[in-house]
């Protein structure tokens, strides 16, 4: 089985995967249509003013890279650059949407802040608007691990919630804001990780390595469906897979997902 290595030492091989590797396994990304059309499409390159926000309740930008760009500590050009983005995404190399986070009109242009893919688990930076491709979603993901639950949310409004299995406590699944990183349609739906997996921007917080990997937390489906309302994981959030179906079919990379206790 593969082995897990702690944040500090390497530890002994798990029984249960939980957070996955960033090389891709024996998944298939989604087609460019995992971005759902339902999701409006706006062009940004010529916009003199933010088309985008903060997220609420109602309401979120994602924001597409769409050619390889530095993030910056600040909204300008001359700014500290604080990491490196590029068009795929880490985990199985299909679009790279972020969550965007806030959106600044300057002098230069509009820049937009979003939320990293990277440790951290809160680590953001601003990009320029012509870097990016942005599109609103009315999607919004809660996971409340106190009750083991997960709720669907479109324009604000619940549309459902369901059953779901967590991180234990010696490997707990983090809690905070996060982003869907990419949707990955499994070739094997009968397989651990079930129909989808839905990578997230979150981090464990007690493994830095799994499988090659830096420890990338996410939602997935499973074949072991008698372990949904547990704690079982090593801090992914496992749905029975018509759950994880719907959820890959229905919400975009870049939508917020929020995990709370």
């Amino acid at each position: 089985m593969t082995r897990l290595r702690p944040a500090s030492l390497w530890g002994a091989g798990a029984l249960a995967a939980c957070a996955l590797a960033l090389a891709a396994g024996a998944a298939s990304a989604a087609a460019p249509a995992s971005v759902p059309a339902t999701a409006t499409a706006v062009s940004t390159a010529t916009t003199a003013s933010p088309i985008a926000s903060r997220p609420t309740t109602r309401e979120a930008w994602t924001a597409r890279v769409i050619v390889p760009v530095h993030t910056r500590s600040a909204p300008r050009a001359q700014a500290r650059k604080t990491s490196k983005l590029e068009a795929t995404a880490p985990y199985n190399r299909g679009p790279h949407v972020l969550l965007v986070l806030a959106a600044r009109s300057t002098k230069t242009g509009v820049w937009y802040r979003v939320l990293l893919n990277k440790r951290p688990n809160d680590a953001a930076g601003w990009v320029p608007a012509e870097a990016v491709q942005v599109r609103k979603t009315p999607y919004r993901i809660t996971v409340d691990l106190s009750s083991r639950t997960l709720q669907l949310f479109k324009a604000g409004k619940a549309v459902g919630r369901w059953s779901v299995a967590v991180g234990t406590p010696t490997n707990p699944t983090p809690v905070g804001r996060f982003a869907v990183s990419e949707v990955v349609r499994q070739d094997n739906p009968s397989g651990f990780f079930g129909t989808y997996i839905m990578t997230l921007t979150a981090h464990s917080e007690r493994l830095s390595d799994f499988d090659g990997g830096d420890g990338r937390v996410a939602l997935h489906g499973t074949n072991r469906a008698s372990l949904i309302g547990q704690a079982v994981s090593h801090g992914c959030v496992r749905l029975v897979n018509a759950v994880a179906t719907r959820l890959g079919r229905t919400v975009p990379p870049g939508a917020p997902v929020d995990i709370v206790r």
